[in-house]
């Protein structure tokens, strides 16, 4: 599973029209997006500026977690370009959080009746976007800052040499600790 966040997008919202909003979104999504795809991701749902976004169902896929590996450094290196345009057209920066995390989930049609959407829930779920929100503290002032869990790090079977052990950590609203790793930009 995957969680981004573009961070202190409140406050570029906020001195920023809505159709600039929006046409920002769409542009951001569609970096994201194709990171994602490429790498049979997912997407599940676009939550005001974040993106959540999964491997693995409805069909299996052995090497999900190197899958959400590589789209997340594929995604780093979106946003490193599209920086580095934004600044030549005068442009803040945009910067992200990822977070990338595995285990069990329920993968189905859920919803009320007459309206459900084909999605993920559980503890992993959870977790992930707590995952994510650690980014704030671990890396604040990074373009983009990249974390995984170590369940996801136990399952990538690519080279795992850069990958940076932060140690364990307890996530927000819960009580174990986790495992955290780092993919470096």
């Amino acid at each position: 599973i995957m969680f981004t966040d573009v961070v202190d997008f409140t406050a570029t919202a906020e001195k920023t029209s809505a159709g600039d909003v929006a046409a920002l979104l769409n542009s951001h999504f569609d970096l994201l997006g194709h990171c994602i795809e490429s790498e049979g991701g997912t997407i599940d749902k676009f939550i005001g500026d974040c993106v959540m976004a999964f491997w693995g169902a409805p069909d299996a896929q052995k090497d999900h977690a190197d899958r959400a590996v590589r789209a997340a450094r594929g995604i780093a290196r979106a946003i490193a370009k599209d920086n580095a345009e934004r600044q030549r057209q005068g442009l803040p920066p945009l910067r992200l959080r990822i977070g990338i995390h595995s285990g069990p989930v329920v993968a189905g049609n859920i919803g009320m009746t007459g309206r459900s959407a084909y999605t993920i829930v559980g503890d992993t779920v959870n977790a992930c976007n707590r995952l994510e929100q650690l980014g704030k503290a671990v890396a604040p002032g990074e373009e983009v800052v990249m974390l995984l869990s170590g369940e996801t790090f136990d399952l990538v079977a690519e080279d795992r040499s850069d990958l940076i052990p932060l140690g364990k950590h307890c996530l927000a609203g819960r009580t174990e600790l986790t495992e955290i790793y780092r993919l470096p930009t």
